[in-house]
């Protein structure tokens, strides 16, 4: 199942074998079987321990992950996908159209994957394993429900197809979004949109200076996975870092904090394009621009750059390692800074239920809280959403009061 791209399109040459439309149970037994067999073929492969993302994508499609999911619905029974659902993976973020796929294959649709334009390896690495394990005559049905595809924006062929499908799911910015929405759809297709958001990430600085030097080169190795793994170009990535505690502690385990991430830079051998670096300069000048004066910015090396403003960075772009570090007395202040777009808190050294309630004490509305080194973890309930149970059709089955049953056939 190569990636088609739109000079196939045009032709139709792609549509061979695939029934649009087409539709299976929920978690249907052969697609969990599908996916197993995925997860432990890329698991397998030597090359895939490079990319800790697919990773991540092959530990969440295991069997006993699988399994725990399903029992998430008491009403499964009673579930099956829409039809063909068309999803638009995110240009900058690899590996999130391989989740949206599995999304749509357990809720028990056929897919047509529009896949990113920028090329990353991982993605390549993955279209090969999963053309691997779905030739298999046991698994061959998956393969055939499924296209992955790559067309220009705009293009007309493409935009007919959308208006043909059961579905239609887009990660991408508040733009692309836009675009999407205004494309004409049939009367019954499920839209799901997944716009611009922004996160952030609470430390405990007490609780970080009291920790072990393993510990806290655990949670570089973390932060990294949460921010620099993807340019922070994830909507989950944190740009604001709140430091809680007093001035003095903060102050310190903000430079051990840095400096050991700088570390774990080194290790990792990041590197940032010419073109990113750009764009970091840019925004920083953006952000002078805004204030009406020049950013207190620290930059702890070439890579890290750390706004010391206590701002609320609405309209501020950080990414590409910039990062918002905002002093607070105790949790009770974060609800202030938070912008109206934000998704995720992460946190180290706090208690998650103790956040939640501080952001309910201040009716702020966010959609996850979780520990450090899980900002990338995607889940079927995002950005507040259940997408499997969006994603597929649940039938209304009500059993007649008693007085009005029939009676039971009787035994001769």
């Amino acid at each position: 199942m190569p990636i088609v791209t739109i000079d196939d399109c045009e032709h139709h040459d792609w549509q061979k074998g695939f029934a649009l439309s087409s539709r299976r149970v929920f978690f249907d037994d052969t697609t969990r079987e599908f996916l197993h067999a995925l997860s432990l073929a890329i698991l397998k492969h030597p090359d895939a321990r490079q990319y800790p993302d697919l990773v991540t994508f092959a530990y969440f499609c295991r069997k006993a992950n699988l399994h725990a999911l399903s029992q998430r619905y008491d009403d499964a029974t009673q579930r099956s996908g829409w039809g063909t659902v068309v999803h638009i993976a995110p240009s900058n973020i690899p590996i999130n159209f391989a989740f949206s796929l599995v999304f749509g294959l357990l809720a028990g649709n056929s897919n047509i994957v529009r896949m990113p334009s920028r090329h990353f390896p991982q993605n390549d690495l993955f279209v090969e394993i999963f053309d691997q394990v779905s030739a298999s005559p046991r698994f061959q049905s998956i393969g055939n429900s499924t296209r992955l595809i790559r067309s220009s924006r705009g293009d007309k062929g493409f935009e007919r197809l959308i208006g043909q499908a059961d579905g239609l799911v887009v990660w991408g910015g508040d733009a692309t979004v836009s675009a999407f929405r205004a494309l004409p759809k049939t009367p019954r297709c499920v839209e799901i949109y997944f716009p611009d958001r922004k996160s952030s990430m609470a430390i405990d600085a007490s609780a970080y200076m009291t920790v072990s030097r393993d510990v806290q080169q655990t949670l570089a190795a973390s932060f990294f996975n949460d921010t620099y793994l993807v340019d922070q170009n994830a909507c989950s990535s944190p740009s604001m870092i709140f430091w809680i505690g007093d001035v003095e502690t903060a102050g310190v385990a903000k430079d051990l904090f840095w400096n050991t991430l700088e570390d774990e830079l080194i290790n990792r051998n990041y590197q940032l394009d010419t073109t990113a670096r750009i764009d970091k300069f840019l925004d920083i000048m953006s952000a002078n621009e805004q204030l009406g004066r020049a950013v207190h910015l620290q930059t702890y090396s070439r890579d890290i750059w750390c706004l010391n403003e206590q701002i609320r960075p609405q309209t501020l772009q950080l990414r590409f390692g910039a990062f918002l570090d905002i002093d607070l007395p105790s949790i009770d202040g974060i609800p202030a800074f938070l912008r109206s777009q934000e998704q995720t808190l992460t946190y180290f050294g706090l208690d998650p239920h103790a956040l939640r309630q501080a952001l309910n004490h201040h009716h702020h509305t966010i959609d996850r809280i979780v520990p450090a080194g899980s900002a990338l973890s995607i889940d079927p309930f995002w950005d507040g959403k259940d997408i499997l149970a969006l994603l597929s059709h649940r039938l209304e089955l009500i059993e007649p009061a008693r007085k009005m049953r029939a009676p039971a056939p009787s035994v001769c």
